[in-house]
């Protein structure tokens, strides 16, 4: 199946037409009438329904995208906790297929704090420039294509949404277009009440179960400082992460009561793209964060992730290659002499 003819068939791509909007070949949205760009007033002199309409779109652009995942970038949706019913007080999130298996490498995707959901790294960027710079994508197909393994995190997902009907009864909502005049309510999802216990659980119950795999983390803006928050609560972080990619990371090590071991690993491992008008990858000096700072080649915070993507990567690969010179020289070279010397000790014993 050819790319391109994949979002024409989502099942998600049918809802988008009832608001009159569809992703054209280039992964723009456009009006189905005009093929102009999104505008968000929709009613004149009605900011509320007007918000209230673009929330429930967000809602089906993130299913959109969710499908996209599955379907484009082969993913499996893992529903999330264990412990509970399929239902709407469930979060999920979503990985590739030998992501708890295959013990080589593994990237987790982590986004920014706000509406967005897994694979989206910016709502505004899908709706005003196209899906390519919005969503996580083409990180995923990149990945792949290094031979990693995938999870892609849904810190966001933290509520449910509830809606009243006339005679008081609560019920899920799905909220569509239909229902933009109804009143809602926002019940958090036991466990996964804010993306820092989302992320708790998906390191408790996957990452840190997989004793060999080497675990790299590309994070963008409140993901940084989730990630750090793991790094303090969690003390097989520093073993099983060997890299981290802040995006214009919001994380800050004063702040957030790091001690020296952890500082430490943080100058060694990690790197921070961070918004500059210096053109990509040239040195930004700051002491925030605690790690080499990059100019991430744009002053977009929502851009930035698509500006570095490439530079990450090459990054990622050249301390993965720098990991594997270091364990090279540790290992002793097993010589003639030193074989005839394990042998006779394993006679003394």
């Amino acid at each position: 199946m050819e790319e391109a003819m994949i979002p024409q068939q989502l099942e998600n791509a049918k809802r988008l037409k009832e608001f009159n909007f569809y992703f054209n070949d280039k992964g723009q949205l456009r009006h189905m009438e005009t093929n102009q760009p999104f505008v968000y007033k929709q009613y004149s002199n009605m900011s509320n329904l007007n918000h209230q309409w673009y929330k429930a779109f967000g809602t089906v652009l993130a299913e959109y995208v969710y499908e996209l995942l599955e379907k484009e970038c082969q993913l499996k949706r893992v529903y999330i906790p264990f412990d509970t019913a399929e239902d709407g007080s469930k979060s999920f999130c979503f990985m590739t297929e030998g992501a708890l298996t295959n013990s080589s490498k593994l990237i987790v995707l982590l986004q920014d704090r706000g509406v967005m959901r897994a694979g989206t790294w910016s709502q505004q960027l899908i709706v005003h420039d196209c899906l390519d710079t919005g969503t996580q994508i083409p990180f995923i197909k990149q990945a792949v294509r290094e031979q990693y393994e995938v999870i892609v995190l849904n810190s966001n997902d933290n509520f449910m949404a509830i809606k009243q009907d006339d005679t008081e009864e609560k019920k899920q909502c799905d909220f569509d277009q239909k229902d933009h005049n109804l009143k809602l309510e926002q019940i958090p999802k036991r466990g996964f009440e804010t993306p820092e216990a989302h992320a708790f659980y998906i390191w408790d119950h996957f990452i840190s179960k997989s004793p060999e795999v080497n675990v790299a983390f590309i994070v963008h803006g409140y993901g940084g400082l989730a990630f750090v928050n793991l790094l303090n609560e969690r003390k097989d972080v520093m073993s099983k992460v060997y890299a981290v990619a802040f995006i214009n990371s919001a994380h800050n090590a004063d702040h957030q009561n790091v001690g020296q071991i952890g500082r430490n690993w943080i100058e060694k491992k990690c790197r921070n793209w961070l918004l500059s008008s210096k053109p990509l990858d040239k040195l930004v000096p700051s002491v925030r964060t605690g790690c080499a700072q990059v100019s991430a080649g744009t002053e977009n915070h929502d851009l930035a992730p698509s500006t570095c993507l490439h530079s990450i990567f090459k990054y990622l690969k050249k301390v993965a290659n720098v990991q594997k010179t270091n364990q090279f020289i540790r290992s002793p070279i097993v010589t003639r002499s030193l074989s005839k010397k394990l042998k006779a000790k394993k006679k003394r014993k």
